[in-house]
């Protein structure tokens, strides 16, 4: 399909989202916060590399979990058959990219619903102060929100079952998960590997580590906020903590729009750059 005039007005659009929150100004408590976990963790010494390893070793394989054979071919199933209301020839996750700019939005906005939903549901249920919510408030964070890159990814042509592509995925959650001053950087290099990725490639062979030291800020914000919920569990309203389910939502919910935004601009400028380069 041919660069169009409405192809130009999203690219201009996606241009002044990234200059608009790359530009985001950092506060100082932000950045001593940083440092000081920085520090924590160079203390380690070689159990820091240790730990990052064993997170890498997580994450992949919660990520292949997720991604399990038959629950995709549903989902692909049911993304291949929205697409054909726009184009009868929609066959593959690869047919996906013969749909305009916008038709393509539509259909990954819907799923970005239902995604930031599930995140909403998902923290309010960890705001009970439930034990088993509260153990698996982490996995499951990372489920729905890998989920949301997963399907994002897929929605605009990309097949997961592709090394480069499922470990792009897990790349980009790392970059949109950082500390904010340091997102720009990891963002370009996330680009950078899709530019270069090799699309029949039978093995991945581009650098494997996914998490970083400084990433490891997202589990303690988040191992700060399960903290938070066991106090705040004891202020009910008629037996339910309503405070600590309002809070629980609520931050679960801003990560995950904060994922599925970054992640829905990151596939769309892809598409785009990919239309514009032919």
């Amino acid at each position: 399909m041919a660069w169009t005039v409405r192809d130009e007005q999203v690219w201009e659009e996606i241009e002044k989202w990234e200059g608009k929150y790359f530009s985001k100004q950092v506060t100082d408590f932000s950045l001593t916060a940083y440092k000081l976990f920085n520090s924590s963790l160079e203390s380690l010494g070689p159990m820091n590399e240790k730990l990052l390893a064993s997170l890498d070793d997580i994450i992949f394989h919660f990520h292949a979990i997720i991604q399990h054979r038959h629950f995709d071919e549903k989902k692909i199933a049911g993304l291949l058959s929205q697409a054909r209301i726009f184009r009868e020839d929609i066959y593959y996750i690869e047919d996906m990219k013969k749909l305009t700019i916008d038709q393509l939005r539509f259909i990954a906005e819907k799923q970005l619903a239902r995604q930031k939903a599930a995140a909403l549901f998902q923290g309010g249920a960890t705001g009970t102060g439930g034990l088993l919510f509260m153990l698996a408030d982490l996995p499951l964070m990372l489920a729905v929100n890998l989920r949301t890159i997963q399907l994002t990814a897929m929605n605009y042509g990309y097949d997961l079952r592709n090394p480069y592509e499922m470990m792009l995925v897990l790349k980009l959650f790392h970059a949109v998960s950082l500390p904010h001053h340091l997102q720009l950087e990891a963002w370009e290099e996330v680009f950078r590997e899709a530019e270069s990725s090799q699309v029949e490639a039978i093995f991945y062979d581009g650098k494997e580590d996914v998490t970083s030291k400084v990433w490891m800020q997202q589990p303690l914000k988040q191992t700060g906020k399960l903290l938070a919920l066991g106090l705040l569990r004891k202020k009910t309203v008629q037996g339910v903590p309503l405070l600590g389910v309002a809070v629980g939502a609520g931050v679960n919910y801003t990560f995950a729009r904060h994922v599925a935004e970054a992640s829905h601009v990151f596939y769309q400028k892809r598409y785009l750059l990919e239309k514009k380069n032919k």
